[in-house]
């Protein structure tokens, strides 16, 4: 089944079939001020500096959640003594200009290269623990096109449950930060100024410094550790292998239930459990290849079986 941007809204009428959304899980980040005004940001109370230990402020957001040979690259395993080598190298440190607002909100928007080659303005947010990027901007980058995985979901906030779109970029990157094999959720629209959300599961990989005065991001690399294979740690693979797993599980019983309404109706009603059935049916392929996806670039960084899920 091809999903053009606009079949996103016709995704709304599968979430009347399956049901509730997926469970939500959660996690950490610290965030703290330093003497000269400027903001920061981080996943690990390590990369805090001493003196700034006793005003940081820990927030807790919730994960809605979460590489075919040819099309992601193949990434480094980092062992435990190239991990060693890269601690005691000087962190790469480099500084992204930003916009500083839309219309009258005030936002951190950055220019932002998704699979080496779209460009595109995106808003930093820091309470999303993932990537949302609009739907334009997803067919900009070929995730509508026949080979790649397109999985619809139910996706929340204050206003309510909205159709959606998971997906995976297979790179982002920001000034000289890269990240690969970013898990995405694709949505209808965001706004006329920036045409994604960068989320945490981004900026996590770096201790982030904001320089309003000069209107600038400071990023700072986070050495990769042996615990954190691909960059992420046990949290990150076991929650999206869950999440993926899930998925395949929900559209493969759907798609039982509707075969056997099928088998046992013998009423002119059972065409519209047909074309149910095709939906979950192409669903469950699209699960089936997150998780093959997910679960092949976890091999290549050699991630211990323990922490997937099958």
């Amino acid at each position: 089944m091809f999903f053009c941007a606009k079949c996103i809204c016709f995704a709304a009428a599968a979430f009347l079939l399956v049901g509730g959304p997926s469970p939500c899980r959660a996690a950490d980040y610290y965030k703290w001020m330093d003497e000269h005004g400027n903001l920061h940001f981080s996943d690990s109370l390590q990369n805090i500096p001493e003196k700034y230990r006793k005003q940081i402020e820990k927030k807790e957001f919730l994960d809605d959640a979460s590489p075919d040979s040819e099309s992601v690259p193949a990434p480094k395993v980092i062992s435990a003594s190239d991990a060693g080598k890269q601690q005691n190298k000087p962190l790469k440190r480099f500084e992204v200009p930003y916009k500083p607002s839309e219309g009258s909100a005030k936002r951190v928007i950055v220019d932002v290269v998704l699979n080496n080659s779209v460009r595109a303005a995106m808003a930093i947010d820091t309470g999303a623990p993932e990537t949302v990027i609009s739907a334009r901007l997803a067919e900009k980058i070929g995730l509508f096109n026949e080979d790649q995985e397109r999985l619809v979901i139910r996706t929340g906030g204050i206003g309510g449950s909205a159709p959606a779109i998971r997906s995976i970029v297979n790179t982002i990157q920001v000034g000289e930060g890269k990240s690969e094999f970013v898990p995405i959720i694709v949505i209808s629209a965001l706004s006329k100024a920036f045409e994604g959300l960068l989320g945490l599961d981004f900026v996590s990989n770096f201790s982030m410094t904001i320089d309003a005065k000069r209107e600038i991001l400071i990023f700072e690399e986070i050495p990769l550790t042996p615990d954190k294979p691909g960059g992420h740690d046990r949290e990150w693979w076991t929650s999206h292998f869950a999440e993926f797993a899930e998925s395949r599980a929900r559209w493969k019983a759907y798609s039982e239930s509707l075969g056997q309404s099928i088998h046992d109706s013998m009423q002119s009603t059972a065409n519209e459990d047909v074309k149910r059935k095709a939906f979950a049916d192409v669903q469950l392929q699209e699960a089936e290849k997150m998780l093959d996806k997910l679960n092949r670039y976890a091999s290549r960084h050699s991630v211990p079986i323990e922490w997937r899920q099958y």
